[in-house]
Parts: structure tokens; sequence; C-alpha cells
């Protein structure tokens, strides 16, 4: 024990008290055993590895079972992370030998305590190597989960009493003297809800002036600018409502409205788009999943996108990308070593931006996606985003990176604060004021262990690169919920065509030249709008959809059923790999086109027109499984979508995918044999 002490900075005697996030190990029998993981100091948040740990892991200390019982919390369910404090005594001598480890720890029973719950008289301080912007996300998380948590108890009593309400409404007079009784309990309650947020905000601007106090000291040394500590401070979370139309007041709250709408502005600005095409933006815009606009250069892709986001209130940012793209590090950049910085990229700042902007929609177009292999640099993002339950996060580079920033601007900050106290300077002096005065700087020499001024400017500058980099590029960034991710590309010979395992996780649009389409049509569909054209909508990212799991598999779900039969009857005999992804995610865009007002048999053409033909690639000389030439299942393929599509309204589709595989079976011979769907 004393050894412990003296490696992870206690005084003889102390005792061994650590933070650390509480965590659950599955074991053989089912059961989950608990472990206390990465222990830091409590005041220090110095990180502790056991003395003869050559390894350098984060040490962890075993949790008794009725340590974990005891907690209000159910850790075995819960998904976000749980800080706890407790602390450590030495395993027994049994598990220290089998584990090899003298200094093994575990959690004294009795001493476990969540840090989700803050204490009255808690005042945080910056001290060692703690830095504020750690401060401050880790005490707003606290804050923030604990208003949410009494916010939604309310809720849930709330309506209760709106529920018991309504049922006593046949029985009014004899109830009177119960809803008196509710009214009185739910004034309670809302005065209790007042209180906790009250308190939740003093201590909220109790942090943020210690936050700002210590921030102007890193701006007096010089380590961080005026426009760094502004990203440090927290928000104020109000935001001003864009100017525009509401989409609760104006629009009824209706998703219909917004085609005819966006289709009425466009049209006054010469841009001659249909209601269908609009439709199924919107419907794709509500699912959360990525969709790719294909046609042919200069056809007006990301005029549509650009217009129909401008349409809704929202900011678009085009990314272009290069043929030179090899890995997912031209897409979201990498950390330079050397310079100990982050090496940004247009596209993780634009996610960065949306981040900063959650009251505004955000969409992100790569632009040419094709001009090199999508599945080389942005595979590992579309499988990021296949976790539907939860917000993906994704992970730009080691949180070492950022605690080696932490641990040496600590220590400056620690010795350059001795320096100012023995020689007397305020605290508002500067490193020039340091290096001035024969004193501070005779100090800070010896204690820094600098040999001259000149290593002392550069260690500065040294700090100062790293603590903007860590500012401006965390060590990750969770996926925005107001971000939509669309692609613009060319099926021609200098782009590279999209692999199955994209096609398999995106929604293809094949986007026709407006110069094709029937202007006069589209003409006679035009709305007269009572709304001024000029002003767009305003749509919260809120309004237009939260992004949900894909709805469960239902196999006596008509739609289900149809798009199963022909997987398994033509799609995998001609070689198409159709599987429960591609069916739930086509089920989604069918539950989301409804709200927009794509009837169920437009939304299921449009599924087989993003879903199926883009993957229709096949040589149909060869023969299927069952002996069965391909020429004649992709005949009966058509044959079956024929059929399912005979409610189908020609005139309101861009596109019918029956036309589409007549086109396509029409192509076979002149193609030797290729069906092809790209092929024109």
């Amino acid at each position: 024990m004393d050894e412990l002490r003296q490696a992870w900075g206690y005084a003889a005697d102390d005792p061994l008290l650590a933070i650390g996030k509480l965590k659950g190990r599955e074991i053989s029998n089912g059961k989950k055993i608990f472990f206390l993981e990465h222990l830091e100091h409590p005041r220090s948040a110095t990180g502790f590895v056991y003395p003869e740990d050559v390894s350098g892991r984060p040490a962890s200390a075993f949790v008794p079972p009725p340590e974990v019982s005891r907690l209000e919390l159910d850790v075995s369910g819960a998904k976000e992370e749980i800080w706890a404090i407790a602390e450590l005594e030495l395993s027994s001598n049994r598990e220290r030998e089998k584990h090899k480890n003298p200094h093994k720890c575990d959690v004294r029973r009795g001493s476990l305590r969540l840090l989700r719950k803050l204490p009255e008289d808690w005042v945080p301080a910056i001290i060692g190597d703690e830095s504020p912007r750690l401060i401050s996300a880790a005490a707003m998380s606290v804050i923030e989960a604990e208003i949410k948590t009494e916010r939604e108890k309310l809720q849930e009593e709330l309506g209760v009493l709106q529920n018991e309400t309504a049922e006593a409404g046949g029985a009014l007079n004899g109830l009177r003297h119960a809803v008196a009784g509710e009214e009185r309990k739910l004034m309670t309650l809302q005065a209790k809800s007042e209180r906790e947020i009250a308190l939740m905000e003093t201590r909220v601007r109790r942090l943020n002036d210690l936050l700002d106090q210590k921030g102007r000291r890193l701006v007096a040394l010089g380590l961080i600018d005026e426009d760094d500590l502004a990203v440090l401070l927290p928000s104020s979370g109000k935001h001003s409502e864009q100017p525009g139309h509401s989409f609760q007041s104006d629009f009824g709250g209706d998703f219909e409205r917004l085609a005819p709408f966006i289709q009425a502005r466009l049209y006054a600005r010469g841009m001659l788009f249909s209601q269908a095409q609009l439709r199924d933006v919107l419907a794709l815009v509500r699912t959360h999943d990525l969709f790719v606009l294909a046609g042919d250069s200069g056809s007006g892709k990301t005029s549509l996108i650009k217009a129909t986001v401008e349409s809704l209130g929202g900011r678009c940012t085009i990314v272009p990308v290069k043929p030179n793209w090899t890995g997912p590090e031209d897409l979201l950049g990498y950390f330079n070593p050397i310079e100990r910085s982050y090496q940004s990229t247009p596209f993780l700042k634009a996610l960065q931006l949306a981040a900063s902007e959650p009251h505004i929609l955000h969409f992100i177009v790569l632009d040419e996606m094709n001009l090199a292999r999508v599945e080389h640099y942005f595979a590992d993002f579309l499988s990021l985003l296949e976790n539907r339950e939860t917000v993906p996060d994704i992970t730009l580079y080691t949180s070492d990176e950022e605690r080696h920033t932490v641990v040496s601007h600590g220590l400056f900050l620690a010795i350059e604060e001795e320096v100012r106290k023995r020689v007397g300077l305020p605290e508002t002096a500067t490193l020039e004021d340091l290096l001035k005065n024969e004193e501070a700087n005779r100090l800070l020499h010896r204690l820094g262990g600098f040999e001259d001024a000149e290593s002392i400017l550069e260690h500065h500058a040294r700090l100062r690169r790293a603590m903007a980099a860590q500012i401006r590029t965390p060590t990750s960034l969770a996926m925005p919920p107001n971000v939509r991710i669309v692609g613009a590309i060319n099926i021609d010979e200098t782009t590279y065509f999209l692999s199955p395992k994209v096609l398999d996780r995106i929604h293809v649009v094949r986007f026709r030249n407006p110069v094709l389409q029937d202007w006069s049509a589209i003409d006679a569909e035009v709305e007269e709008s009572d709304l001024d054209l000029a002003l767009p909508l305003y749509l919260p990212p809120s309004e237009i959809g939260s992004r949900t799991d894909y709805p469960r598999f239902d196999p006596s779900d008509p739609n289900t059923e149809f798009l199963v039969r022909l997987a398994r009857e033509y799609l995998d005999p001609l070689g198409i790999e159709f599987g429960f992804r591609a069916i739930r995610q086509s089920l989604h865009y069918i539950d989301r086109a409804r709200d927009v007002g794509v009837e169920p048999p437009e939304a299921l053409n449009n599924v087989l027109l993003h879903k199926v033909l883009p993957k229709l690639v096949v040589d149909t000389t060869r023969q299927g499984p069952s002996g069965t030439k391909r020429a004649e299942l992709l005949s009966d393929l058509r044959d079956a979508v024929a059929e399912a599509m005979t409610e189908l309204d020609l005139s309101s589709v861009p596109e019918s995918c029956v036309v589409e595989l007549d086109r396509v079976i029409a192509g076979v011979d002149g193609n030797n044999g290729i069906a092809n769907y790209w092929l024109r």
C-alpha cells in the first residue's frame, strides 16, 4: 500500500480514493462481474497504472457484487458511461498471485458511490493536470443528465394525471374534489421542477464563472486565444430562430405540404422539378439514411439538393471527392504525431459546424463521390452509420494524446502559479511579465528544468499548438442528428462503380436530366401559394424526424412478403444479394414516404428503383442454380414486378420500375448478353 501511495501521489496513511468508469463483463454462467476501470486521481485526474505493469495499461479494480447491488442505478442495463468514486484496498493474496500483480486492488466494501449527483457544497477547482474543458464537459453532462431525468419523471407524472382526467370526463361532478387535488399536486410538481431547474442553473453559472476565470489565465499566458476561449466556454443553448415560414404555424405540421411549396419556390427561380422528385428526396431526408443521386454531369443533382436545403432553412456544404482518396483519413483527417495536431478535412469541419448549430438542418454533399473507390474511403463511415439504436460516435484519434496535452499544460500552469505566488506577481501577469522579472525568470527556469529562455519559448509554443488542436478537434465526435449526407455520382468510364457493400447500405436515385422532362406537366402541377416564396420554410431538425431503428422484420407484412419473394425466387438465383438489412431499410423508407404524400404503390416503386435495380448487372447467358437460364429469370422478375405495380399511377412517378426493367431487357442482345441497369 505504501508503494501504491508513493506511485500514485498520496500522502502516507491517506486512503486510496480513485475515480473510474463502472463497467460490467460477461462471465460463463451468463452473469456479470463489475470493475472500476481507467482509475484516476480524484483531484489531479492523473491516470493510474500499477507500478509493475510495463504495458502502461490504465489500472482497474474489482468491485464486490454487494457494492453493485446496493447502488440505486441499475448498472446492468445502463447504456451511458457510469462514473464512480471508491476507496481501494489490496486484493487477496490468492488474487494477486493469480494475476501476478502484488499491487492489484479491489474496491473496499461500503465505499463505492456514483458521481451522477453533485453535493450541494461542491465547488470544483483546477489544479495539477486537469483542463478547463474536461471539467466543463464532465460537469455539464452530469447537470444536463439530472435535468433530463427530472423532466422525464415530471412528464411521466403529468401524462398519468392527464389520462386520469380524461377517464373521469363521464363522472365529472363526482370527481371535482379529486381533480382539484390533482391540480394542487401538479402545481407542487411544477414548483419542484422550477426549484430544481433554478438550482441546476445556479450550478451551471458557477461552473461558467470558474471556467471563464481559468480560461482568462490561459489567455493571459498566451496558451490560447480569445477565439479558443469562446470554444471552451459552454454555449447558452439559446438561438435565434431563422427567418422564414413556421412549419407548425404556416404548414400545420403537415409534411405533405412541403413538396408543393418547394416546387413553387424553385419554379419561381426557373428551376423545374416535379413534385414526385421532391417527395422522394423529402422521404429520404426523413429516413436519416445516406442517399446518392446518380446522373449525367451538369444535370442539376447538386442544384436540386442545395435548393431543397435552402428552402428548408438549412445549410449545404459541398465536399468534392478527389480521385486519390484511398482511406478514411481522406474523409475525416488524421492526427499528425510530429506537430501533435489533427489535420482536419472539409468533411470533418462540416460535421463540427453542424454540431455547433444543432437547431439548423445541415446537408453534406459528397460531389463526384465515385471518382475514388467509395468502399476504400467511406466503408468505415457506412458501417458506423449502421447502428440505429444509439448515436454513432466517430473516433478521430486516441484519447492518450489528449491526456498528454492535459498533463503538460497542468504541469506548466502549476509551475507558473507557484512562481507568481513567490514573487508576488498578479494573476493577470503574462508570460512576458514572468520572463522580464528576474526573480520570476530564475524560479521558472529552476522549477521547470529549463536551461535558457529559448527553451521556455519553444515549450510554450508546443503547448500552444497542442492546446489549440485539442480545443478545435476533440478525440471523438458524436454524429450530429441534424446532419444528412448525400452523394452525387456520374456513371461513366472515368468513375468507379459502386460495390455491392455500398449499394446494400444506401439509396440510389437515378437523376433524370431536367432537359428531358415534360415541362408542360410540371407547369400544370405547380400550385399557387399564399406564402411569400422569397422566404424559406424554417424546419428545425427535431421536427423533420429523429434517427430511429428500422422496422422489425414482420413476415406477415405485404411489402415484406413481396420483397422476400423477390429475393428468394429471382434476385438470389440472378446472383443479386438482397438481405434483411435491405428489406428493413426499404420498409423504413415506405413508412417515412407516407408522411410526405407518397402513396404505397409509388413508395414500393421507388424502393425497387433505389435498392434493387442499381444492383442489376447480370450475365444472362449463364444458368441459375436450378438450371433455369438467367434470361428467363430476369423476364420472370419483370412479370412479378409488373403484377405488383398494377395500381401504380404512372403519371405520379418520374420513372417506372417496370419500364426500366423493359429497357434493361431490351439492351441485353446489344451488350453481349449482359443486363446492366446503368447501360444507356
